[in-house]
């Protein structure tokens, strides 16, 4: 596979085969919504040209200096930050909903954590509907009779 197939859920089957490194890697602006910080952190250390937000920085500034100096953009951020990438993009001028690729990373956590973390849950689903091109990316296999609501128009597409 040389590109993340586009608007579907995606379902790995195993953990570690690349595929956020995939995501991350092909051509065009990419957002890569992740669970946590940590996976943030360690996604935009060892990827230089790939900006990490999250909380606990200063958001609007990092995103506005990485925009000015990058022609491509690939950012990564944390669930709870993702709406705040979005405005803030928009606000630079930049249209993510049409111009960038939408990968959400490990979305069966937004199925586990959505009664403690709904707001981050559904702010998310909210933001990642006005995409153009989106995937919902996990190995962690969901029947889909319990997908959230959000994601049962998509296709569901195997890598075995």
């Amino acid at each position: 596979m040389t590109e993340t197939p586009e608007n579907c859920v995606l379902s790995k089957g195993i953990t570690g085969c690349g595929a956020t490194t995939l995501a991350f890697k092909q051509p065009g602006h990419t957002i890569l919504a992740m669970p946590f910080r940590g996976l943030v952190s360690n996604k935009a250390a060892s990827n230089p040209d790939l900006l990490g937000i999250h909380g606990d920085m200063d958001r609007a500034t990092a995103i506005a200096n990485y925009v000015k100096t990058h022609n491509t953009i690939k950012i990564a951020t944390t669930y709870d930050s993702f709406p705040f990438v979005c405005d803030t993009l928009e606000a630079l001028g930049f249209d993510p909903y049409k111009d960038m690729f939408l990968f959400v990373d490990e979305w069966h956590i937004i199925f586990n954590s959505y009664r403690f973390r709904k707001q981050a849950a559904r702010h998310l689903l909210e933001k990642a509907k006005e995409f153009d091109r989106k995937t919902f990316v996990s190995a962690t296999p969901i029947p889909r009779e319990y997908w959230l609501s959000e994601l049962t128009s998509l296709p569901e597409y195997k890598i075995v």
